[in-house]
């Protein structure tokens, strides 16, 4: 058996002759060496996902096509799904897969592209925002409830202005709206909504300020969705409430912002407390208000017949304390008598012993015994009658004291009006009213003819 010759490796010329394997590596050096990591866009086509985790598509436009790999290895999980016919951008290697010759993309990144990719950017920035806590519900300054002062960033030109303008004039004609105009549309619109944030921040008299505009595509109200203006308004001092488009559309400043209305006409009337309801709600409270304080004075109105009732006149207190001395009294002599009685049963039964026994010895210490119990008796009679008499002369001397007779003893008067009722102040009277002074003797009708208060101190 003979064996073949080796394949010649150059021509007669001297070129060089390569096989299929060292033309296919030459060609991926070749294009890694050309391409490094290269953005490519187009639509997803023949997308084959095998059980390996691999995804595998064409990448597609009007003319061409290429073969792509994205390895399980560099996926990421991403905010869209990826399907056939979905336009994107790739950030990939070129390479030949040099077993079949393949010429394809290997996949690091996947984005949006077109509308998707805007949405991408936006979903990103919301999470860079949320992650801040720009989005933070206690970060949300309340909103107040009767303001006087409202700021409204607006276009001036704009029918969102007139919309809360008119809101404004129909329920609260009373709260002064100042207008701060900017652009709400364009590649400067921001700047200029910063702006007019700034300056109501620097004049410091709106009690909450509205950033608003009206409907538009997602172009139009996409100068909302800027980072910077929703660091002013998170960091804002007055309260602020967002209201940009329809109730379907929802922008960056719409989630930083301390209230989201859903239109122009509903942030007004957040910020505008109806007339005709809050005249009503007044007038309720007007009306429990009397009802309150009717039924407090009525209720001071009994206190104070009670406290009437338990009051008493001088003469009354004058005479109970007189019976109680009487009481007193009596007592004393029905102790005394108790005493004497005692005593006599004593002496009874002593004089009994004596004579019964006929001693003479007991009839002497009965004499001496007697003499002195009634001494003790008329010692004791006499102490008790002074310390009751004391008691008595000190109850007397007090009920003298209270008797406002003894004070106009000492030229004092009492001043009554016309009712009845004591005068104690200038105040009680009147020039021309007829008065009458209680004298210690008898009584005088006067008519007062001036009136000089006593001097405060």
């Amino acid at each position: 058996m003979h064996s073949l010759d080796p394949m010649p490796r150059y021509t007669e010329d001297g070129e060089y002759i390569f096989t299929i394997e060292e033309l296919n590596q030459a060609a991926a050096s070749a294009l890694s060496s050309q391409f490094k990591l290269i953005f490519v866009s187009g639509e997803v086509s023949n997308l084959s996902r095998p059980a390996s985790g691999h995804l595998y598509f064409s990448l597609k436009d009007a003319h061409a096509q290429i073969r792509c790999a994205w390895f399980r290895g560099h996926q990421s999980p991403f905010a869209f799904q990826l399907e056939n016919g979905v336009s994107i951008i790739v950030l990939a290697e070129v390479t030949i897969y040099q077993d079949r010759g393949d010429y394809q993309l290997v996949i690091k990144k996947i984005f949006l592209s077109g509308a998707g990719l805007i949405q991408q950017q936006l979903d990103a920035l919301k999470r860079k925002l949320q992650a801040e806590g720009l989005f933070d519900p206690q970060h949300k300054k309340p909103l107040p409830s009767f303001p006087q002062t409202v700021g409204v960033i607006s276009s001036k030109t704009g029918a969102a202005l007139q919309d809360v303008l008119a809101v404004f004039k129909r329920r609260a004609p009373f709260i002064h709206i100042i207008v701060y105009p900017c652009l709400v549309q364009g590649e400067t619109a921001a700047q200029t909504m910063i702006q007019a944030l700034s300056q109501a921040e620097q004049q410091g008299i709106c009690d909450a300020l509205i950033l608003t505009r009206g409907g538009g595509s997602n172009e139009d109200l996409w100068a909302f969705n800027d980072v910077n203006l929703a660091y002013a308004i998170f960091n804002a001092k007055i309260p602020i409430v967002s209201a940009v488009g329809h109730e379907i559309d929802l922008c960056i400043s719409d989630y930083v912002a301390d209230q989201r209305a859903s239109t122009p006409t509903a942030a007004a009337e957040l910020l505008s407390p109806d007339q005709f309801l809050l005249q009503e709600t007044c007038a309720q409270s007007l009306q429990r208000l009397h009802q309150s304080i009717k039924r407090l004075l009525e209720h001071k109105m009994q206190s104070l017949d009670q406290t009437s009732r338990l009051l008493k006149h001088p003469t009354q207190k004058l005479q109970e304390q007189k019976q109680n001395l009487i009481v007193m009294q009596q007592r004393l002599h029905h102790h005394l008598r108790l005493l004497i009685t005692e005593q006599k049963a004593r002496y009874t039964q002593l004089q009994h012993a004596f004579n019964t026994t006929g001693l003479q010895t007991q009839w002497t210490a009965a004499q001496h015994t007697l003499r002195f119990l009634n001494q003790q008796l008329q010692s004791q009679i006499q102490a008790r009658i002074k310390s009751e008499r004391q008691q008595w002369l000190g109850l007397v001397e007090k009920l003298e004291t209270l008797n406002p007779l003894s004070i106009l003893k000492r030229g004092y008067s009492i001043v009554y009006s016309a009712e009845d009722q004591v005068i104690s102040d200038t105040i009680q009277v009147k020039l021309g009213e007829m008065l009458s002074i209680q004298l210690h003797s008898g009584r005088l009708e006067c008519i007062v003819k001036t009136i000089t208060p006593t001097a405060k101190s």
